[in-house]
């Protein structure tokens, strides 16, 4: 089975063609994610037929797309999203795959997409209750309950764990919430977290932060702090929410691994409620092309 499949990403375009779960060829290019949905639909068209060509083939079956909002996975529909590919949300996404490829289409939230690919062939294999919490920008999630990937009747459950309210008398979120995890573990408030904290840095971001806190300085440490015991109370509670037996943690940010796991670890060790014993924290194995994979998975079980 050959299928092209997109990770819609708000800063980079990932695209895939596999044939029968081999990875053949990927590419990587720049998001217009703020420009008109058809351009960007353009790009994928020109990247996609480059993969083709450099494999000889005429045509594919499946069309997959892992997009970084809610999705109506049954109509292939955007229901809603945050500041990025707004115009999908009114685009007929089932036409485009129809006459532009001919071929059947799947769409997913990308972080429903990712846990699918870390189930099926990366940190997740083998089990079958799982959590995923994706660190970065934002803070994505997704749940895979008794081995089915959850949806909910409005089709957003399990993606919204960045908005679990840690601080009901905290900062007002970019979702209208107050005190959300993202407003104490997300880059997009890492520069008011550093002002807070006297620290000056321009630009600003976990990367750098994780580089000076190995040198020991005390600043990056404070604001690191902070964003760790956010990420700590989040993985607390999707724990608490979805009883899972592992939970992965995937984004840029986990090439410091061997800071972040093990406060991740003592965190839930320590505020966990899980009288069946502990739950296993993992990295994401797949990293960029979990969702490459997971939506080629899901086009192979529709």
């Amino acid at each position: 089975m050959k299928n092209l499949v997109i990770d819609m990403g708000g800063t980079r375009l990932k695209i895939g063609l596999f044939a029968d779960s081999e990875l053949l060829q990927s590419a990587v290019v720049p998001a217009c994610s703020q420009e008109n949905f058809e351009n960007t639909l353009r790009i994928i068209e020109q990247e996609a037929a480059k993969l083709l060509n450099s494999f000889s083939m005429a045509g594919i079956e499946g069309i997959g797309l892992s997009i970084p909002g809610i999705v109506h996975t049954k109509e292939n529909r955007v229901i809603s999203i945050n500041e990025k590919y707004n115009d999908s949300i009114h685009f007929d996404l089932n036409a485009w795959a129809k006459k532009r490829w001919n071929a059947k289409l799947s769409t997913e939230n990308d972080a429903r997409a990712a846990l699918a690919g870390e189930w099926q062939y990366g940190a997740g294999k083998g089990t079958d209750n799982l959590v995923m919490m994706t660190l970065g920008t934002g803070i994505g999630g997704a749940a895979l309950i008794e081995g089915k990937l959850l949806h909910g009747k409005h089709f957003q459950a399990g993606c919204l764990g960045g908005h679990f309210c840690i601080d009901f008398q905290g900062e007002r979120c970019n979702c209208g919430n107050l005190g959300c995890v993202e407003t104490k573990g997300s880059s997009w408030v890492l520069p008011s977290i550093a002002s807070s904290k006297g620290y000056k840095a321009d630009p600003i971001d976990f990367k750098s932060l994780f580089t000076e806190l190995e040198q020991g300085h005390t600043k990056a440490r404070e604001i690191l702090q902070i964003s760790m015991d956010a990420w700590g109370a989040c993985a607390v509670n999707l724990t608490h929410v979805y009883d899972p037996e592992k939970i992965i943690i995937g984004g840029g940010v986990m090439k410091s691994k061997e800071i972040i796991l093990p406060h991740l670890r003592n965190w839930i060790k320590e505020y966990a409620w899980t009288p069946w014993g502990e739950v296993e924290v993992e990295t994401a194995q797949l990293e960029d092309t979990a969702a490459l994979y997971g939506m080629d998975y899901l086009l192979k079980t529709m």
